[in-house]
């Protein structure tokens, strides 16, 4: 017998993980190009964004990449650059990955949309 009182449903356990988060995540494609160097050659790769947030984003690559990989990210409509480095491993979703990338510190503005509040939620519990 599950004890509810430790265990919880299942959609409490998957929002507990929200209450985690140091900023909202928005789901939005928006394109931008990854900027690194291999083995001394330099090398761009066209990716979108899964999702976003202010301290990075979620990125659908055709390619996976290392932990703590780093890379400069340029948005393809304002030309802004952000360093970013990667802080999960990533996740095979079809032919493609889904990589985790961080900011080396947040940009509010990068993305160019407006977050909802942090005490936002998508529906009442």
């Amino acid at each position: 017998m599950i004890d509810q009182k430790t265990e919880g449903t299942a959609a409490q356990q998957a929002f507990a993980g929200i209450d985690r988060r140091r900023t909202q995540r928005v789901m939005i494609r928006i394109g931008v190009t990854l900027y690194s160097t291999i083995q001394g050659k330099k090398q761009h790769m066209k990716v979108v964004t899964s999702d976003v947030n202010v301290h990075g984003a979620l990125l659908l690559c055709p390619q996976a990449f290392n932990i703590g990989a780093t890379f400069e990210m340029e948005h393809n409509v304002t030309r802004e650059m952000q360093l970013c480095r990667v802080v999960r491993p990533s996740k095979s979703v079809g032919n493609e990955f889904l990589v985790p990338v961080q900011f080396e510190k947040p940009a509010p503005d990068f993305w160019k949309i407006s977050f909802p509040p942090v005490d936002w939620r998508p529906y009442d519990s």
